[in-house]
């Protein structure tokens, strides 16, 4: 087996990674926003977070966080474990280490991220229900894992040795799965 096979073969051997922290712009007001995978890494979320600011109308809203594939293909959806009410200020965070959705009415809400490979051409979308006219969302903070990858998607400099944090983080990852 190659270092190259070996690579596809294990949870964190795609390429040399480097986390990155990206501030997403705040997107117009009554509406979710779209995360989109550039063409040069896969990627591995780690966490994404963001609040919103409801307005008065009295409508709860319910957050879902969607990963498409490159044709727009849901391959995970995952739902806020409560609603937001009118004029609140939720605070929402997505992880991947988190394994259940939590939170009461209101907030703060946590929920797992999908563990999913984000290769190029992939989205992650957030969308809530009841979209009020005043309603903001806002802070969105995306922070990755990223890993270099070839034109098709092959590692480039994959490295096949002992890191005691990639071997806690996949022991980690193991246990969620």
């Amino acid at each position: 087996m190659t270092q190259y096979t070996l690579g596809l073969t294990r949870t964190v051997g795609h390429g040399r990674a480097f986390s990155q922290l990206s501030v997403v712009p705040s997107p117009a007001v009554a509406t979710g926003f779209t995360i989109n995978v550039g063409n040069a890494y896969w990627e591995l979320g780690d966490s994404l977070s963001f609040q919103i600011v409801t307005d008065s109308n009295a409508a709860n809203r319910v957050v879902t966080l969607t990963v498409n594939d490159g044709a727009g293909v849901a391959l995970a959806t995952i739902t806020a474990n409560a609603a937001l009410t009118a004029s609140k200020t939720g605070l929402f965070t997505f992880l991947g280490t988190q394994t259940s959705s939590q939170g009461a009415t209101d907030g703060p809400f946590t929920a797992p991220f999908p563990q999913v490979w984000l290769q190029p051409t992939y989205s992650i979308v957030v969308a809530f229900t009841n979209a009020q006219a005043g309603d903001q969302v806002s802070n969105v903070r995306w922070y990755r894992q990223r890993f270099v990858t070839g034109p098709q998607g092959y590692m480039l400099g994959v490295v096949d040795e002992n890191d005691p944090y990639f071997e806690m983080w996949v022991r980690d990852r193991a246990v969620i799965a």
